[in-house]
């Protein structure tokens, strides 16, 4: 999915990309990276959900591939609906 599209390290990502289930499905868009750029470690993201608008955070072990346009998860719709609501860091 997405294969045309330049990979990405995860201090490249900014908000507003787009981010994807596994199935291709929206599940809404980037708001907030969250990471220690220091160490090169990425905690997660912080996603604006399409669906009804919460923010949620989708942890790092969940993204599968970061591109300039697309975060792709290993998600399906149930666990996207699921996602913990983000409490800030």
């Amino acid at each position: 999915m997405f294969d045309d599209e330049t990979p990405v390290a995860w201090t490249a990502v900014r908000s507003g990309e787009k981010v994807v289930a596994a199935d291709g499905a929206d599940i809404g868009e980037v708001e907030k990276v969250v990471g220690d750029a220091a160490d090169d470690i990425f905690h997660s993201l912080v996603v604006k959900r399409a669906e009804d608008g919460r923010r949620v955070e989708v942890p790092a072990s969940r993204v599968k591939k970061m591109t300039e346009r697309h975060i792709v998860t290993d998600l399906d719709a149930i666990q996207a609906g699921a996602l913990p609501a983000y409490q800030g860091r």
